[in-house]
């Protein structure tokens, strides 16, 4: 990184004096004749003792730099680095083969066909490899201009969603108070914005901040971003790497996450659902454990939908890349991405449940809540997907009115049907009723109690969700004057109770012997 930026990255004494990486380092330059953009480098340790540290660091890069010397070739900690990198998704790959100064030309070839055999069976098959001799600088231009080129070319990360940012650093400096940074996963910031501080829920200011190491007004997701933060409540809580600076509409922490799990090849035995295994999302690393949902297949090198229970909460939003290691043998056994953040505790093996978390973990955002409306007959829960989705209200906004959706607002959020659903519930309720009248014709109607139990639901009442829909069918159903409503009981338009034919029978000798 030194040939590449003229930065040293290793800013610890420990690390110059052994020459090694231990912690994040940081670097900043812009690689062409030109100036352009200024690209950020991440030197993030190598060692196996400091995976963890290297997994704070890689939460949201868009390429990697793969250093590998000619004389040692591929490490134990290559092959566990390429797959976090894997699991991570980090689109490109680009290899460094260092030290070919001091090799033969027969261990040179031999570690480039090392390097071949390791990279043939994944997604870096055709990553580039550059041969390099960093004190004469042989090789270190022409990495320069690819990365460059990798730079020029690649797509700006679009600032949809609310803002949200991995902190990996946290430190005071003398007449500006507190400085977090870290990457930005989501949305943009702007001096002046109000955040929150997670998992602390304390709300702080932007006093000022750095993009890419340089002074600026606004960072958006893809930009490494430093912030100077103000806040009358900053003294309660000390800031630490794994935190959150959150826009406050982002979804808050959760201690649970449903997620689609890939578990390495390279794993002798299925995951054990007893095991106690640590979580690294964003700059966080927790204890989780497994909870199969459904009849999930946790063996080697299969895919399975799985609910992570944490022993602290993180935060988490749709599509989030994570990685599960095993503290105790030190190494990777799988990873994923995120698909619902804070899921329904109990239930959540449920065919109903299930087929709503496949709706869920669909890539485009419309057709996901449209199949999640289709399989929700109590209707979609729009805050929750809006949170797991880490959509601003404006997007959320756009997208329920490009779908069309009927709108229901309830105590604990606002419910989303497709037309037909709607359509449906209305009609049920009016048949309710129509039977009620039928089964009872002397009643004037019946009341909230009955009327659940004509709509075949147990005693207790249906869901939260159902209640809500029943209470907006009645009041829509009144407002249009097809029912009416006497006190308690709800009746519809033109039904009059009557007695049935015995009754009255009985009632007109009553009334004769009390004349």
């Amino acid at each position: 990184v030194k040939a590449l930026t003229g930065i040293n990255t290793d800013r610890l004494a420990e690390e110059q004096r052994r020459g090694m990486s231990i912690d994040l380092g940081f670097a900043y330059a812009a690689l062409d004749e030109a100036g352009g953009d200024v690209v950020g480098f991440i030197d993030v340790p190598g060692h196996q003792r400091f995976v963890r540290n290297m997994l704070a660091g890689v939460a949201a890069i868009d390429m990697a730099l793969l250093v590998v010397a000619a004389d040692d070739g591929p490490m134990p900690q290559t092959r566990e680095h390429l797959a976090i990198l894997t699991l991570l998704g980090v689109p490109a790959l680009v290899v460094a083969l260092t030290k070919t100064d001091r090799v033969s030309p027969q261990r040179l070839a031999a570690a480039r066909a090392e390097l071949a055999a390791l990279l043939a069976d994944g997604p870096y098959a055709a990553a580039p490899v550059f041969a390099l001799a960093t004190p004469s600088g042989v090789g270190v231009a022409a990495l320069r201009s690819r990365l460059a080129d990798a730079a020029r070319s690649s797509e700006q990360r679009r600032d949809h969603g609310c803002f949200r940012l991995a902190i990996d650093r946290s430190f005071s400096r003398d007449g500006a108070g507190r400085i977090v940074a870290g990457a930005v996963l989501s949305g943009s910031v702007r001096v002046g914005d109000s955040l929150v501080l997670a998992p602390y829920g304390i709300s702080v200011r932007v006093r000022g901040l750095m993009a890419q190491h340089r002074r600026a007004d606004s960072a958006q997701a893809g930009q490494r971003c430093a912030i100077n933060l103000a806040g009358v409540d900053l003294k309660r809580a000390e800031p630490a790497r794994g935190d959150w600076l959150l826009a406050p509409d982002a979804a808050p922490p959760a201690d649970r996450l449903d997620v689609q799990l890939q578990i390495l090849a390279s794993e002798a035995r299925p995951l054990s659902q007893r095991a106690t295994l640590q979580l690294h999302l964003g700059a966080a690393a927790v204890n989780a454990r497994v909870a199969a949902l459904g009849e999930a297949d946790l063996s080697p090198g299969r895919q399975a939908l799985v609910q992570l229970l944490l022993d602290r909460p993180v935060v988490a939003a749709w599509g989030d890349r994570f990685i599960l290691r095993d503290p105790t043998a030190n190494r990777t056994i799988a990873g994923g991405r995120v698909i619902a953040p804070a899921p329904a505790a109990r239930g959540r093996s449920r065919p109903a449940r299930l087929q709503q978390l496949a709706a869920l973990a669909l890539d485009d955002p419309a057709a996901a809540l449209a199949a999640l409306v289709h399989a929700s007959p109590d209707g979609a829960d729009l805050r929750l997907f809006t949170r797991a989705r880490n959509q601003r209200a404006d997007e959320s906004g756009a997208l329920i009115a490009q779908l069309g959706l009927h709108i229901v607002a309830t105590p604990d959020g606002p419910l989303g049907l497709t037309s037909a659903t709607w359509l449906a519930w209305r009609q049920r309720v009016l048949d309710a009723l129509a039977r009620c009248h039928a089964e009872q014709p002397d009643s004037l109607g019946p009341e909230a109690r009955d009327l659940r139990s004509a709509l075949g639901w147990r005693a207790g009442g249906g869901s939260a969700a159902s209640r809500a829909l029943l209470q907006a069918v009645l009041v829509e159903l009144v407002a249009e004057g097809l029912v009416q409503r006497d006190g308690l009981r709800h009746r519809l338009s033109g039904h009059q109770p009557v007695l049935a034919e015995a009754d009255a029978a009985l009632l007109t000798r009553v009334l004769a012997q009390l004349q």
